[in-house]
């Protein structure tokens, strides 16, 4: 989709639906943030650009890691998910960072420049029409010396998160179009020496990418059928499941996930593999 494709589907149906399902995020993810806390240098930085926020979880985790010194501003194009954000903006905690959210698309949007010393994302810079056009808009918000820290999917045969979802509904449900090469979405920075392109070509240098893989526990205390359900809205196969609703096949698409997934339910969740890159770099 385009940015303005995704401004319009983030802020209609599938932003609300996904600001219900906050909480769900926000407990499944939090590893990755940890994660890329972890594995990130951030020492020194005090105002950070969180791009792509979303309900803000991780915006707070970042704020705990940089101190009440700091100050953070998470921009998201999603109206629906910021007001989840603002509302856990109460819920900091002393010694946090200050955090701010703006609505604006951050490929575009005329920060204030060299205002950031960090720009920071979980999962919100794959998105973009034009990845070095934004990038290296991002870029001018950036002062000299300013750190990134990002992370991102590896490739979707890595996740068994989405593969086996996928695998067990297309036995029901007809093949999606394939998406065109390098087309955004949440699997478009899959190829680690294309990133380290678009990053280099926006003017950012010491730019590593780091693999890691990690446990992924979907429906946390739930019988398998209604863990499977949760992860059903979540990702690319909540997109597939949306474009058929009400297809005769949906019954079958259940039962084949719940076939698929039953050997990887136990102690009250669905364990699934994720692999994503944990991306670093810096302004000279």
């Amino acid at each position: 989709m385009s940015n303005a494709e995704q401004i319009e589907y983030w802020n209609g149906e599938a932003g609300k639906r996904w600001a219900e399902h906050d909480h769900v995020m926000e407990r499944l993810l939090r590893p990755v943030t940890e994660a890329l806390l972890a594995h990130a240098d951030l020492s020194g930085c005090t105002h950070a650009l969180d791009v792509g926020c979303g309900g803000g979880s991780q915006t707070l985790l970042l704020g705990e890691k940089l101190g009440g010194s700091a100050r953070i501003l998470g921009v998201d194009i999603s109206e629906p998910m910021l007001q989840v954000a603002r509302g856990k903006v109460a819920q900091r905690q002393p010694g946090q960072a200050s955090v701010e959210f703006l609505q604006a698309d951050a490929s575009s949007h005329a920060f204030e420049p060299g205002a950031f010393d960090l720009l920071f994302s979980r999962f919100g810079v794959m998105f973009f029409d034009d990845p070095v056009s934004a990038f290296t808009n991002l870029r001018g918000a950036l002062g000299t010396g300013a750190k990134l820290a990002f992370c991102c999917w590896q490739g979707m045969e890595k996740n068994d998160w989405t593969l086996l979802p996928f695998k067990a509904a297309l036995q029901h449900l007809p093949r999606p179009q394939a998406p065109a090469p390098d087309a955004p979405g949440p699997f478009a920075f899959a190829d680690p020496q294309r990133v380290q392109g678009i990053l280099e070509a926006a003017g950012f240098e010491d730019v590593a990418l780091t693999p890691h893989t990690l446990t992924l526990r979907f429906g946390e205390g739930l019988e398998l059928f209604e863990s499977v359900r949760e992860l059903a809205t979540i990702g690319p196969i909540s997109r597939l499941l949306a474009e058929h609703q009400g297809h005769p096949a949906l019954p079958e698409v259940f039962a084949a996930m719940e076939r698929e997934l039953e050997p990887h339910h136990r102690d009250g969740a669905i364990h699934l593999t994720g692999a994503i890159w944990l991306v670093t770099g810096r302004v000279a």
